[in-house]
């Protein structure tokens, strides 16, 4: 995990990434998703129950997954049928850095425009926008990856 402050806002951050997770629309600066990835072969951490995350094979290498539950509220995604993808996006908490985490999502929805509205502060979601017609939930990015290095660090301990 990168070292960056969680409260500093994004800067040049002018076009959104829309995803629905179980039923809701969340939207994050495109630069902070570094691939979209198509059933990247989640694997569970002996460890760690599988409804709150595992690791994934990114590029050869293993990539944290932590449950959007643990990040966003809600309950546990919905199981997938045998044979269904699941999609996750490969975040960083800074463009031209590597990745922190993956984070399973039902479908990417799309791009929107407009400048994310991310400012200091604490709270993972920022703002719910009408995009549409749909509300979308902003996120800061940055807080999203400090809430999944804590969830990472609290399942290794």
């Amino acid at each position: 995990m990168s070292a960056s402050d969680p409260a500093a806002p994004v800067v040049g951050a002018s076009r959104l990434i829309t995803f629905e997770i179980s039923g809701t629309i969340y939207a994050l600066p495109i630069s902070e998703v570094l691939e979209v990835v198509e059933d990247a072969g989640m694997t569970c951490v002996p460890t760690l129950p599988r409804e709150s995350g595992g690791v994934m094979n990114w590029h050869g290498e293993a990539l944290p997954v932590v449950a959007p539950h643990l990040l966003l509220g809600g309950g546990p995604m919905r199981s997938r049928n045998p044979g269904e993808e699941q999609q996750f996006l490969v975040l960083t908490d800074r463009p031209d850095e590597a990745a922190c985490f993956g984070l399973p999502i039902d479908t990417v929805v799309g791009l929107v425009d407009g400048e994310p509205g991310l400012t200091r502060g604490s709270e993972v979601v920022v703002e719910r926008r009408p995009v549409d017609g749909r509300v979308v939930t902003v996120i800061n990015p940055r807080q999203l990856v400090a809430r999944a290095a804590e969830v990472i660090e609290r399942a290794a301990a």
